[in-house]
């Protein structure tokens, strides 16, 4: 299990200085609204790839009152196989680009830290991602896989900075032609890959079951052609159709700027299994529960095949869940392998965690 030994906050949200060691690896952050239980969360989801757990503006996370100073986030880890290993990140004073540390060295890729830590989480917000936008569906797998398998981050990456490039020439009329091809064959290999991937995962999920039958059980369904044809074609046959599909779309890629096909248009559809139910018309309790029922099918998955569980960070988990959800979630997570923290506005309702977890009150951005 990988182990949160010290958080460290500078200029961070309205923290001004937090340095904090936990006594248990199950942690309950209780306080009012506006305390700073949420910031707490984001703080360990920036220190895994991407934008963490609120997708905020770099210029957004340092302290209102200091933006002259920067900010930074510091986690000191251990875990049985890698021993002690700490991640950074932060921004410099006057300088908008979040920086990553490995061991106090700068890294060259994200994808160097996703080899040491993955995370994920839940917040109130996603509640609606069932009824949202494609992309937060397709984010929220592609972070469900990225605890399985960090190299997913690596080839997100990779494809998404080669789109870019080809946007970037698309729009310059006297690019060059070579330099095109080059591009796009790159997004090719990305794209397989990440497809690849992409339908395992979800194959994975839809043949285990979940243990604990109080949460509703999700079936996920790709909607992509090009998971489609590499369900049925070899990975270099679906290759060469992107390149030819790209090189046909140039010129209406140009006009708008954008690339209008690729797996970053694919979607992610969520069913409730014994209903048969869409996701997106299930009531607010009803996907809450399914999204918890999918995080505990993904540590089930994880725990099958002997890789450590991401961290878990789960700010209101409680809301709108009746008593019988509440009990079976409380139980599952403290008999979890795993460092999870949670949140709430009334700290008797984790009474049920009271001899595993370590309680923190916040108030006003300071643990009391």
């Amino acid at each position: 299990m990988t182990s949160l030994l010290r958080l460290t906050l500078t200029n961070f949200r309205n923290y001004d200085r937090l340095v904090w060691s936990p006594s248990a690896q199950k942690i309950v952050v209780y306080g009012a609204n506006g305390s700073g239980k949420t910031n707490l969360l984001e703080a360990l989801s920036l220190l895994v790839p991407g934008r963490g757990l609120r997708k905020s503006r770099v210029e957004d996370l340092v302290k209102s009152d200091r933006q002259h100073l920067g900010w930074g986030v510091v986690g000191q880890f251990s875990h049985p196989l890698i021993n002690n290993f700490e991640i950074g990140t932060g921004c410099f004073p006057n300088n908008n680009k979040k920086q990553f540390r490995l061991n106090e060295t700068p890294v060259r890729s994200q994808h160097e830290i996703s080899q040491y830590l993955s995370a994920v989480w839940l917040t109130p917000q996603m509640d609606q991602l069932f009824s949202q936008s494609a992309g937060g569906r397709r984010r929220f797998l592609d972070r469900l896989i990225i605890t399985m398998e960090n190299f997913h981050t690596k080839e997100v990456f990779a494809y998404e900075k080669s789109m870019s490039q080809r946007n970037k020439l698309l729009a310059n009329n006297n690019y060059d032609p070579n330099w095109l091809n080059a591009i796009e064959e790159s997004m090719a290999r990305h794209a397989v890959a990440i497809t690849a991937t992409r339908n395992t995962f979800i194959h994975q999920m839809n043949q285990l079951r979940i243990i604990n039958g109080v949460f509703p059980e999700a079936i996920l369904k790709l909607q992509c052609p090009i998971a489609d044809r590499l369900m049925q074609e070899p990975a270099i046959v679906v290759e060469d159709f992107l390149r030819q599909q790209w090189k046909k779309d140039r010129h209406p890629d140009a006009q708008s700027k954008s690339t209008r096909f690729g797996i970053h248009r694919s979607d992610v559809i969520f069913i409730e299994k014994k209903s048969q139910t869409p996701a997106g018309m299930a009531s607010t309790g009803q996907q809450k529960a399914l999204l918890i029922g999918i995080i505990l099918k993904l540590t089930e998955l994880i725990k099958s095949q002997n890789i450590s569980l991401p961290l878990l960070l789960l700010d209101e988990p409680l809301v709108h869940l009746d008593e019988i959800h509440r009990q079976t979630l409380l139980s599952t997570l403290l008999n979890l392998d795993s460092f999870t923290m949670m949140t709430g506005t009334d700290h008797s309702s984790f009474k049920q965690c009271t001899k595993k977890a370590e309680f923190l009150q916040i108030i006003q951005g300071e643990i009391v």
